[in-house]
């Protein structure tokens, strides 16, 4: 399984960890899916969520209000949805796991400070990584196996963010620079 995600769908999952780094962002990925690959065009932040810095949920009634929203819409469909793990891994948790059904991918971002700096580039283990101006973030994809019914890793394809980064801003010395 690979899941595809498309220059904007990258800004909203960044914008989204970044904008409530030390909680958990959570948002819906919206795209479709063609054979064994989802693409994903946007990643929607669910303003309303309950955050915390080890989990996140979203609130029953804006979710469902959301929900009803894309399905009304043509030829754009809820694939999943996207959560941060702000200091930690992106291996899935018990209630991450819970939470997932058959058909839909699921994004979890590691963000934590940045160390060193490092151009985004696909790992070994099908994740994404790389840094901003501030932060490190990887990107990992997970669905339900259909055989299985358990979790596996999807690769994640973003051409967009491949040899991405971020330059310092020049400061201005006097009004130049």
């Amino acid at each position: 399984m690979q899941v595809f995600i498309n220059e904007s769908a990258f800004w909203g999952l960044l914008v989204s960890a970044i904008e409530v780094y030390k909680k958990e962002s959570y948002g819906l990925l919206l795209g479709h899916k063609d054979g064994e690959m989802f693409m994903v065009v946007n990643a929607v932040a669910c303003q309303k969520a309950e955050r915390h810095s080890t989990w996140v949920k979203a609130r029953d009634k804006s979710y469902a209000r959301i929900v009803n929203f894309f399905q009304n819409l043509p030829n754009l469909y809820i694939v999943g949805d996207f959560h941060s793990h702000p200091l930690h891994n992106t291996d899935l948790s018990q209630d991450d796991i819970g939470g997932m059904k058959p058909g839909q991918i699921y994004i979890v971002l590691e963000i934590k400070d940045k160390g060193k700096e490092k151009f985004w580039s696909y790992n070994e283990d099908g994740t994404l990584s790389g840094t901003t101006d501030n932060w490190f973030i990887k990107i990992a994809a997970y669905y339900i196996d259909a055989e299985t019914l358990k979790p596996k890793m999807a690769d994640v394809l973003c051409p967009f963010a491949i040899g991405f980064d971020i330059k310092p801003k020049e400061r201005k010395v006097n009004g130049q620079g």
